[in-house]
């Protein structure tokens, strides 16, 4: 019985993390992350301006802000991880219809003959 041709180990990786879906996490974890740490920056010094307390609010709504962060990249990650893993499933399932539809192909005779007497 003929094995089937198993693909290599970086095809099965790209498959399992599709490119796109990683570079689009990357970019909204990038994009969050920076807004939450600029935002707690402009923040504190607004409202340190206001209630006059220097550097109290402008040093702790960056840290309260990279503690949010981690929450979110770990909610992000994970939502990437569930598509990435629908893809991959989805790849594998595709490889199987691919192979049994090779495997009925070689059963079935090419040509049939009928014989005529």
């Amino acid at each position: 019985m003929h094995s089937a041709k198993r693909e290599s180990s970086l095809v099965i990786f790209l498959k399992a993390f599709p490119p796109p879906i990683i570079a689009a996490m990357a970019a909204q974890i990038a994009l969050i992350n920076g807004a939450l740490m600029i935002g707690g920056v402009f923040l504190g010094v607004m409202l340190d301006r206001q209630l006059n307390t220097r550097p109290l609010l402008t040093l702790s709504l960056p840290i309260l802000g990279a503690i949010l962060s981690v929450f979110v990249t770990y909610r992000m990650a994970m939502r990437t991880v569930k598509r990435s893993r629908q893809a991959y499933l989805d790849w594998v399932e595709s490889q199987r219809a691919n192979a049994k539809s090779a495997a009925d192909a070689q059963a079935a005779p090419a040509v049939t003959f009928n014989d005529a007497h």
